[in-house]
């Protein structure tokens, strides 16, 4: 499949490409290599003609893939539908409705295959839900994650090695940090208080509490593990009492959302 656009070219996957998709997974979902890339393709059974990719000026910009997969809905009753993963834009070409039309070729490509529906799993408060929206999707089912941690110490540290991971493919984050050196305390309550400060392009654990934080905040047990787990929502915490701030100005609140959620865009504007 080929089709070309006045701004972009749509095509499908070809050898070589998982090497620039390594390089936008790690910046929109975790770090990754081209060696991982191509061993999710093959353990997920993707064939070329099911990874639609865009690509502007040659380089490889945008990507969707779609999974077939038999839901299991009752006693020897299963639906095979077309599963659409991997939804990513790399941060420079964002806003320009790459991913949209994707999104189109990948949805036209599931029903010529004979598949019924089309499923996929997402937050419901990024800026891509609305996208998935407007192209019919709607939200089914809201599932729930349990998790206890057992050292804090060691959760926290490896949380702060993952941003730091994170930060390495993360252009747009680099520049939202760059010249923002914080210090950060988080009471736990009654559990245990952590801290970290973001330093010379980095984010960096401190094995106590500086004397004159920038940002002090406090949470509860259940809160602090969704944070860590990456299934928090920030607003709702702050809004129900679950966070609350008790030292840092409005910009460096800002920051530490962005910092904790790990979302870098702005509001996603009408074309996209």
């Amino acid at each position: 499949m080929l089709q070309k656009n006045a701004k972009y070219l749509v095509r499908n996957y070809k050898k070589g490409d998982e090497v620039r998709l390594a390089e936008i997974y790690s910046e929109c979902f975790h770090p990754a290599t081209p060696r991982l890339v191509k061993k999710w393709l093959r353990r997920a059974g993707v064939l070329p003609e099911q990874l639609f990719v865009g690509e502007v000026e040659g380089k490889l910009a945008s990507a969707v893939t779609v999974e077939f997969k038999k839901l299991h809905l009752g006693e020897e009753v299963y639906l095979k539908v077309g599963g659409i993963a991997g939804v990513c834009t790399d941060s420079d070409y964002r806003r320009k409705g790459i991913v949209t039309n994707l999104m189109k070729q990948a949805l036209n490509y599931s029903k010529q295959s004979g598949v019924s529906n089309s499923a996929l799993f997402t937050d419901l408060d990024i800026p891509a839900h609305r996208i998935y929206s407007r192209l019919g999707f709607v939200d089914i089912v809201n599932s729930q994650s349990f998790v206890k941690f057992f050292d804090y110490p060691f959760i926290f540290r490896r949380w702060i090695r993952r941003r730091n991971r994170l930060l390495r493919y993360a252009k747009m984050a680099r520049r939202k940090l760059k010249g923002w050196e914080k210090s950060v305390v988080m009471e736990i309550k009654g559990v245990c208080t952590l801290s970290f400060r973001f330093r010379r392009g980095r984010f960096q654990m401190l094995k106590k509490p500086p004397r004159t934080p920038d940002v002090i905040f406090s949470t509860d047990l259940p809160t602090c593990a969704r944070e860590f787990s990456g299934a928090m929502q920030w607003e709702e915490a702050v809004r129900t009492g679950k966070l609350v701030f008790k030292k840092g100005e409005p910009a460096d609140r800002d920051m530490l959302k962005r910092i904790f959620t790990w979302e870098w865009e702005e509001q996603l504007c009408r074309r996209e």
